[in-house]
């Protein structure tokens, strides 16, 4: 995988991930809503779900679509694992960062390896909570529409800014769980995830 590729697939990363536990982080504490979605991040253990993914690029006729699995262990174990139309993964696990195309897996190393852990450090501050109501990271304002909770997250970081002009998201009130999340871009494109089949606290060891 290129180092483009690899920059692109890490800021999609942070930002999914951030989302399933909720990352659009405000200083809302009383907000019956951010404190449900917050209940059910601190109870995460474990984490399995699939994920199908539609890009739409400016000036390209049809939308590139891909999908695949993500995992995560508590407390720093994380693999985001494309398995269509392309098969490759990104994984972390405590300081070691390794990337596998298909040809078989190589650890991440020098300014790659310092830019992969500011990402990850995030990534996993959201999933152990530490991060949850960082507003450093997004603007984010909440509503309940249609039956579902709509966030609208605005990035505050620079890197994130550089990319993404806004991110949506929204939540399934039954479960407090995501459903889906459109990231727009500085370059006019989007991207939507849709998340499905969430399994928390099982046993994956057999997967990673």
């Amino acid at each position: 995988m290129t180092t483009v590729k690899r920059n692109t697939v890490i800021v999609l990363i942070l930002l999914v991930v951030s989302a399933l536990v909720y990352a659009g982080t405000q200083d809302r504490q009383d907000d019956p809503i951010v404190e449900r979605i917050v209940a059910k991040c601190s109870s995460i253990e474990s984490m399995r779900c699939d994920f199908s993914q539609v890009k739409t690029v400016p000036l390209m006729d049809a939308p590139q679509e891909s999908g695949g699995r993500m995992l995560y262990r508590r407390p720093s174990a994380l693999k985001w694992a494309y398995t269509e139309p392309f098969v490759n993964s990104f994984t972390i696990d405590g300081d070691v960062i390794s990337i596998n195309n298909g040809d078989g897996e190589t650890q991440v190393s020098g300014e790659a390896a310092r830019m992969f852990k500011g990402m990850a450090g995030i990534m996993l501050g959201c999933m152990t909570g530490e991060s949850l109501r960082d507003k450093r990271l997004f603007q984010t304002s909440v509503n309940e529409q249609d039956g579902e909770w709509v966030a609208v997250l605005v990035p505050q970081r620079r890197e994130i800014k550089r990319v993404f002009t806004q991110i949506v998201m929204v939540f399934d009130p039954t479960t407090s769980l995501l459903k889906s999340l459109t990231m727009t871009e500085q370059s006019g494109g989007s991207t939507r995830i849709v998340v499905s089949n969430v399994s928390i606290n099982g046993h994956y060891d057999a997967e990673w």
